[in-house]
Protein backbone atom coordinates (compact mmCIF):
# COMPACT_ATOMS: atom_id res chain seq x y z
CA UNK A 1 0.00 0.00 0.00
CA UNK A 2 2.83 2.54 1.06
CA UNK A 3 4.76 1.88 -2.59
CA UNK A 4 0.85 2.18 -3.98
CA UNK A 5 1.01 6.22 -2.36
CA UNK A 6 4.68 6.40 -3.37
CA UNK A 7 4.07 5.80 -6.62
CA UNK A 8 0.79 8.15 -6.99
CA UNK A 9 2.72 10.88 -5.52
CA UNK A 10 5.76 10.46 -8.11
CA UNK A 11 3.47 11.01 -10.94
CA UNK A 12 2.04 13.90 -9.26
CA UNK A 13 5.29 15.29 -9.16
CA UNK A 14 6.32 14.83 -12.58
CA UNK A 15 2.61 16.19 -14.10
CA UNK A 16 3.22 18.91 -11.86
CA UNK A 17 6.92 20.05 -13.19
CA UNK A 18 5.88 19.32 -16.95
CA UNK A 19 3.00 21.95 -16.48
CA UNK A 20 5.33 24.43 -14.98
CA UNK A 21 7.73 23.89 -17.42
CA UNK A 22 5.69 24.30 -19.99
CA UNK A 23 4.24 27.67 -18.57
CA UNK A 24 7.55 28.97 -17.89
CA UNK A 25 8.95 28.21 -21.96
CA UNK A 26 5.81 30.17 -22.75
CA UNK A 27 6.45 32.74 -20.53
CA UNK A 28 9.93 32.96 -21.93
CA UNK A 29 9.15 33.24 -25.29
CA UNK A 30 7.07 36.55 -25.70
CA UNK A 31 6.46 35.84 -28.83
CA UNK A 32 4.02 32.39 -27.92
CA UNK A 33 2.48 34.13 -25.64
CA UNK A 34 1.28 37.18 -27.08
CA UNK A 35 3.44 39.99 -26.74
CA UNK A 36 2.48 43.72 -27.53
CA UNK A 37 4.35 45.88 -29.64
CA UNK A 38 6.11 47.88 -26.41
CA UNK A 39 7.17 43.87 -25.67
CA UNK A 40 5.20 43.27 -22.79
CA UNK A 41 3.05 40.14 -22.45
CA UNK A 42 -0.53 40.03 -22.34
CA UNK A 43 -1.21 36.48 -20.90
CA UNK A 44 -5.32 37.18 -22.12
CA UNK A 45 -4.12 37.42 -25.69
CA UNK A 46 -1.59 34.41 -25.39
CA UNK A 47 -4.66 32.18 -23.94
CA UNK A 48 -5.98 33.24 -27.49
CA UNK A 49 -3.37 32.50 -29.73
CA UNK A 50 -3.50 35.82 -31.03
CA UNK A 51 -1.37 39.43 -30.30
CA UNK A 52 -2.49 42.17 -29.02
CA UNK A 53 -1.74 45.65 -29.71
CA UNK A 54 -2.45 48.32 -27.06
CA UNK A 55 -1.88 51.85 -26.01
CA UNK A 56 -1.93 53.70 -22.60
CA UNK A 57 -1.45 57.03 -22.06
CA UNK A 58 -2.17 59.85 -19.21
CA UNK A 59 -3.35 63.07 -18.24
CA UNK A 60 -1.91 64.70 -15.09
CA UNK A 61 -3.49 67.99 -13.81
CA UNK A 62 -6.85 68.45 -15.46
CA UNK A 63 -8.75 71.53 -13.67
CA UNK A 64 -12.38 71.25 -13.67
CA UNK A 65 -15.49 73.08 -12.34
CA UNK A 66 -17.45 70.12 -11.55
CA UNK A 67 -18.36 69.16 -7.85
CA UNK A 68 -17.32 72.80 -6.60
CA UNK A 69 -13.79 72.55 -8.78
CA UNK A 70 -11.77 69.74 -8.61
CA UNK A 71 -8.22 68.67 -10.23
CA UNK A 72 -8.20 65.01 -12.33
CA UNK A 73 -5.89 62.69 -13.75
CA UNK A 74 -7.06 60.96 -16.57
CA UNK A 75 -5.60 57.22 -17.57
CA UNK A 76 -6.33 55.62 -20.67
CA UNK A 77 -5.55 51.92 -21.62
CA UNK A 78 -7.23 50.73 -25.01
CA UNK A 79 -6.72 47.50 -27.43
CA UNK A 80 -6.86 47.90 -30.98
CA UNK A 81 -8.93 45.63 -33.41
CA UNK A 82 -6.77 42.41 -34.48
CA UNK A 83 -5.40 43.08 -38.03
CA UNK A 84 -5.75 46.79 -37.54
CA UNK A 85 -3.67 48.46 -40.47
CA UNK A 86 -0.53 50.76 -39.07
CA UNK A 87 -1.81 53.55 -40.90
CA UNK A 88 -5.06 53.01 -39.54
CA UNK A 89 -3.95 53.40 -35.75
CA UNK A 90 -5.20 56.95 -34.52
CA UNK A 91 -2.89 59.71 -33.23
CA UNK A 92 -3.28 59.49 -29.66
CA UNK A 93 -3.65 63.28 -29.08
CA UNK A 94 -6.57 63.22 -30.96
CA UNK A 95 -7.85 60.48 -28.19
CA UNK A 96 -5.70 63.05 -25.77
CA UNK A 97 -7.82 65.86 -27.38
CA UNK A 98 -11.52 64.60 -27.35
CA UNK A 99 -11.24 63.65 -24.33
CA UNK A 100 -10.37 67.20 -22.55
CA UNK A 101 -13.05 68.79 -24.92
CA UNK A 102 -15.45 66.59 -23.25
CA UNK A 103 -14.55 67.52 -20.00
CA UNK A 104 -14.58 71.04 -20.65
CA UNK A 105 -18.19 70.77 -22.40
CA UNK A 106 -19.30 69.33 -18.96
CA UNK A 107 -22.49 71.03 -17.34
CA UNK A 108 -21.26 71.85 -14.04
CA UNK A 109 -24.34 73.15 -12.70
CA UNK A 110 -25.64 69.55 -12.49
CA UNK A 111 -23.03 68.69 -10.67
CA UNK A 112 -22.99 65.13 -12.51
CA UNK A 113 -21.15 62.07 -10.55
CA UNK A 114 -17.64 61.29 -11.29
CA UNK A 115 -18.63 57.31 -12.82
CA UNK A 116 -21.26 59.23 -15.08
CA UNK A 117 -19.08 61.40 -16.42
CA UNK A 118 -16.53 58.45 -17.18
CA UNK A 119 -19.26 56.36 -18.38
CA UNK A 120 -19.33 58.91 -21.27
CA UNK A 121 -16.42 59.50 -21.49
CA UNK A 122 -15.42 56.14 -22.03
CA UNK A 123 -18.19 55.28 -25.03
CA UNK A 124 -17.48 58.32 -26.72
CA UNK A 125 -13.42 57.49 -27.28
CA UNK A 126 -14.76 53.92 -27.77
CA UNK A 127 -16.89 54.85 -30.41
CA UNK A 128 -15.30 57.73 -32.08
CA UNK A 129 -12.00 55.72 -32.88
CA UNK A 130 -10.88 52.14 -34.31
CA UNK A 131 -11.30 50.89 -30.78
CA UNK A 132 -11.71 47.04 -29.45
CA UNK A 133 -11.41 47.48 -26.19
CA UNK A 134 -10.94 50.30 -23.35
CA UNK A 135 -10.81 51.00 -19.87
CA UNK A 136 -10.97 54.56 -18.62
CA UNK A 137 -9.74 55.66 -14.99
CA UNK A 138 -10.87 59.33 -13.99
CA UNK A 139 -9.14 60.09 -10.92
CA UNK A 140 -10.10 62.93 -8.54
CA UNK A 141 -6.88 64.44 -6.99
CA UNK A 142 -7.31 64.53 -3.24
CA UNK A 143 -6.42 66.39 0.01
CA UNK A 144 -5.29 65.10 3.71
CA UNK A 145 -6.55 68.58 4.65
CA UNK A 146 -9.66 68.88 2.53
CA UNK A 147 -11.41 72.46 3.13
CA UNK A 148 -15.55 72.35 4.02
CA UNK A 149 -17.09 71.41 0.82
CA UNK A 150 -14.34 68.66 0.00
CA UNK A 151 -13.52 65.21 0.66
CA UNK A 152 -10.22 63.22 1.79
CA UNK A 153 -7.94 61.14 -0.17
CA UNK A 154 -7.92 60.39 -3.63
CA UNK A 155 -10.87 58.55 -5.53
CA UNK A 156 -11.47 57.18 -8.90
CA UNK A 157 -14.11 56.18 -11.30
CA UNK A 158 -13.35 52.78 -13.32
CA UNK A 159 -14.59 52.35 -17.07
CA UNK A 160 -14.06 49.37 -19.01
CA UNK A 161 -15.73 48.45 -22.11
CA UNK A 162 -14.81 45.25 -23.65
CA UNK A 163 -12.40 42.77 -23.67
CA UNK A 164 -9.44 44.54 -21.51
CA UNK A 165 -8.28 44.31 -18.18
CA UNK A 166 -9.29 47.60 -16.34
CA UNK A 167 -6.87 50.14 -15.30
CA UNK A 168 -6.08 50.41 -11.36
CA UNK A 169 -3.92 53.41 -10.68
CA UNK A 170 -3.86 54.46 -7.06
CA UNK A 171 -3.31 57.88 -6.23
CA UNK A 172 -0.19 58.40 -4.54
CA UNK A 173 0.10 57.60 -0.92
CA UNK A 174 0.21 60.27 1.99
CA UNK A 175 3.54 61.27 3.34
Amino acid sequence: MAVLGLIVLAGAFVAGGILIGERTASDANPTASGANRTGSVDNRAAGRDQPSRDFMFQVIGVKTANQGGHTLNLFFHYRYPSGLADNDIPDYTRLRTTALDHLGAVDASKNPYWEVLNNQLCAQLKSGFPIQAITCELQVVGSENPGPHDEPGYRASIETIGDIEPLDVPGPLAN
